[in-house]
C-alpha cells in the first residue's frame, strides 16, 4: 500500500515515528517500523507513548 504522507510531525528517541497523511489522519510506526494508520494526533501520541512504555518497561534490568 503506497502512503501519501505529508511531512515528519515526531521522531522519538526510542525510533518510533509518527507521520500525517494527506487527507487526514497519521501513519504511526514503531522502531521495528511495524506500522498503522491512526485517525487523531493525540490518539497517535498515545499509542506510541503505551508501546514504548512497555518497551522500556521489557528493558529495565531486574536483578533475582
Amino acid at each position: 500500500m503506497a502512503m501519501n504522507l505529508m511531512g515528519r510531525v515526531v521522531e522519538t528517541p526510542m525510533g518510533s515515528t509518527i507521520d500525517s497523511v494527506r487527507g487526514g489522519g497519521y501513519w504511526v510506526c514503531d522502531r521495528d517500523r511495524n506500522c498503522r494508520e491512526i485517525t487523531g494526533l493525540w490518539e497517535a501520541e498515545e499509542y506510541v507513548r503505551e508501546r514504548e512504555r512497555g518497551l522500556a518497561a521489557d528493558s529495565v534490568f531486574r536483578p533475582s
